[in-house]
């Protein structure tokens, strides 16, 4: 009789995949070996699946300025399969410094004088394309890639007035002046998303937000953000638009992820409505484990750099040096169990945390330490004057030098 129960409770097939899916990696790799033929071969394709989801996971890109005299910028690439950044980087002399420009998919660059503005063709900067300057100068303006348009809004002007302009560059036109910002807007202190058809504005210290659609040439509804259980707005020490995710045909629906952090060193994520911007109820909300926030330190700076919603990296913008954040929200039935927790040292001195809460529907957030690259906290440490900007890779094959 025990025989027979015991047979019955023998998993096979699909269903023993499944299962071996859902083991922490680190776990699978080992142990089927000292099971049967049918573990391994699941165990096998359990793996085979796992290489497949990292081998699309976007990269960390580094850009530091001032890291040696007579270097413009170095680039330090990080590879998230590897788990380590890819080189020591490489230099550009005399270049000009960099800053993110959000764009549906992963990050660009740009650089920007009161003569020239060139746009990077991915967050690397390995080609670039020149355009005419914008005609309102601004320092650190916010700047996305909106399918065929470069939009550039926001920023530090002499001008009070000109605070909230936006500008629009089409494909084979000049720059357009478009409807200013919403008031509540008009601010340095300005983070954004991209998708293919807007630009989202979140204003850090307030939690105000909006959308710009530059082929229409029209803003959405401004909106301050509301979380709730006591995580409003009030209790929020900065916010960041991470990520934009899209659904339906033509991504008639988006959903924007916002990162807030707030008393105490706690960060999160909330999903907001794309249209509306109010909360969606639906949305996988999760919190960064407390002693990776903790690690960033400064939850009134945070900051992220993404390729969507659904993953990016956190890091502490006034102190990049710190580190940085990888987050991932995985399918269901992909490695990983529920309330998974692993913390391991590599060979290559990586310190790596990932935390998993499985939610209702079966999916889960994954999170990933990662250092600063060596010459970037070295730079910083040495000199005032350095800066480290940094952007994410749509994909994780990280670039030839």
């Amino acid at each position: 009789m025990e025989a027979a129960d015991a047979a019955d409770s023998v998993l096979h097939g699909d269903l023993l995949e499944c299962v071996l899916l859902r083991v922490p990696h680190g776990e699978l790799t080992a142990s089927p070996a000292l099971v049967s033929r049918e573990w391994r071969r699941a165990a096998r394709e359990a793996h085979q699946r796992h290489r497949r989801r990292r081998r699309h996971l976007p990269c960390l890109v580094a850009h530091v300025h001032g890291a040696a005299a007579g270097v413009g910028r170095s680039t330090h690439v990080y590879d998230p399969r590897a788990g380590a950044w890819a080189s020591d980087g490489w230099r550009v002399a005399g270049a000009l410094p960099v800053r993110r420009c959000a764009c549906a998919g992963g990050d660009r660059v740009y650089a920007l004088s009161l003569a020239s503005m060139a746009i990077s063709e991915d967050a690397v900067g390995a080609a670039w394309r020149e355009l005419p300057p914008p005609r309102v100068w601004r320092v650190d303006p916010v700047v996305a890639a909106v399918g065929p348009h470069v939009v550039v809004l926001g920023g530090g002007c002499g001008a009070t007035a000109a605070a909230g302009v936006v500008e629009v560059l089409d494909e084979g036109a000049g720059w357009a002046t478009c409807p200013p910002m919403p008031a509540p807007l008009a601010s340095r202190w300005v983070s954004s998303a991209a998708s293919e058809r807007r630009v989202y504005v979140v204003e850090r210290r307030t939690g105000w937000a909006s959308w710009f659609d530059p082929a229409a040439r029209q803003w959405g509804p401004a909106r301050q953000l509301q979380l709730p259980e006591g995580n409003n707005t009030a209790s929020v020490e900065s916010l960041a638009a991470c990520g934009v995710t899209t659904s339906g045909g033509g991504g008639a629906s988006e959903r924007l992820l916002v990162l807030a952090g707030g008393g105490g060193g706690n960060v999160s994520l909330w999903g907001v409505d794309g249209d509306t911007l109010l909360l969606d109820a639906e949305a996988n909300n999760t919190s960064m484990p407390p002693e990776m926030s903790e690690r960033l330190g400064g939850a009134g700076s945070i900051a992220a750099a993404a390729a969507g919603a659904a993953s990016g990296y956190v890091y502490n913008a006034s102190e990049p040096s710190k580190g940085a954040v990888r987050y991932e929200l995985v399918d269901a039935g992909v490695g990983g169990g529920h309330g998974s927790y692993s913390d391991s040292d590599s060979k290559n001195g990586r310190h790596e945390k990932t935390w998993g809460k499985r939610s209702s529907g079966g999916s889960r957030w994954e999170w990933e330490w990662l250092p600063c690259p060596p010459a970037a906290a070295a730079a910083m440490s040495t000199s005032s004057s350095a800066v480290v900007v940094f952007a994410c890779c749509g994909s994780s094959s990280a670039p030839n030098k």
